[in-house]
């Protein structure tokens, strides 16, 4: 799993990827995510970081990692308690949708 940047984003973004990956720090906020989630099950991006301290951008971007990696999942949009905005929620897999 890896910190990415968009193919069409600037080459500050690739370079800032990359170094977020090589620090260790990207697994290390996924980590501090994916415990959110299986903590806490149904907040939104904002939610996780002002429960974990982390930066207000951080799960916004760690959140789909862990999506593609098919650790969490998308669930329900609802209004956020921080920002007051309809957002998607986050939900562990369960193992049986793992394996499936």
């Amino acid at each position: 799993m890896h910190a990415l940047a968009r193919r069409d984003d600037p080459i500050t973004s690739h370079q800032a990827a990359e170094e977020v990956e090589a620090s260790g720090r990207a697994a290390s906020q996924r980590q501090i995510c994916l415990l959110e989630v299986w903590k806490k099950p149904g907040q939104t991006a904002a939610e996780i970081a002002a429960a974990t301290g982390l930066e207000r951008h951080v799960p916004s971007r760690r959140l789909p990692e862990l999506r593609k990696a098919r650790l969490v999942k998308s669930g329900p949009v609802r209004r956020c308690t921080v920002t007051g905005n309809p957002s998607m929620t986050w939900l562990p897999m369960r193992s049986e949708e793992v394996s499936a």
